[in-house]
């Protein structure tokens, strides 16, 4: 098995209740940011709002960038995780997929995300690629139901790729899938972050 994993986990999307990224109470936590500095095992993060986060990464943590990936080579089988939001005809209209590797594995789900009011995390093998006038319409299955996706032109696919903590530098991008404990600390197993001009979007 290569560097990087097979599993959806490390990937940093994988499923979890929705949670505000600076939510008080213990639980997950997304965080979205720049990173400030890494010292030892503690990640500093600006976050978008404007405060700053201490993060424990643990002593085997995951670290990837994002390359990008091409609309057309997304075809039946590819697993997705896609951010998406209604359109105006109520059908789902992505504004960011992650494209999982040949092969990988990924937990089917729909959840509430929190990029936009009425956003959703959209995790599903591909089973139909339809093109379009507005780009491609692509069929998940998802807990044994189609659901269809709009994908534009410019809708940003990216795909995971083994990083390393040395990728870890100031003012790079991260998304982080964290934990806070119930002493308030927060830790984790994986971050994603910029690399090569490649940000996550999620």
């Amino acid at each position: 098995m290569p560097i990087l994993s097979r599993r959806i986990a490390m990937l940093g999307f994988v499923a979890m209740p929705a949670a505000r990224a600076l939510a008080q109470g213990a639980g997950p936590v997304r965080i979205r940011g720049s990173v400030v500095a890494l010292e030892g095992n503690v990640l500093s993060v600006a976050t978008r709002s404007g405060d700053r986060l201490s993060v424990t990464l643990a002593e085997n943590a995951t670290v990837s960038a994002l390359r990008r990936v091409a609309l057309a080579d997304i075809t039946p089988g590819t697993a997705l995780g896609v951010v998406a939001e209604p359109g105006p005809d109520g059908t789902l209209r992505a504004t960011a997929i992650t494209v999982l590797p040949p092969g990988a594995r990924i937990t089917e789900l729909q959840i509430p995300w929190d990029t936009g009011e009425n956003a959703s995390m959209n995790n599903g093998p591909v089973e139909a690629a339809v093109d379009s006038a507005a780009g491609r319409d692509l069929t998940l299955s998802i807990l044994g139901r189609r659901v269809v996706v709009r994908v534009a032109a410019d809708t940003p696919l990216l795909m995971p790729i083994p990083a390393s903590r040395s990728d870890l530098v100031a003012g790079a991008t991260v998304f982080i899938n964290a934990a806070r404990g119930a002493d308030g600390r927060i830790s984790t197993s994986r971050v994603i972050v910029s690399k090569d001009g490649v940000a996550p979007v999620i």
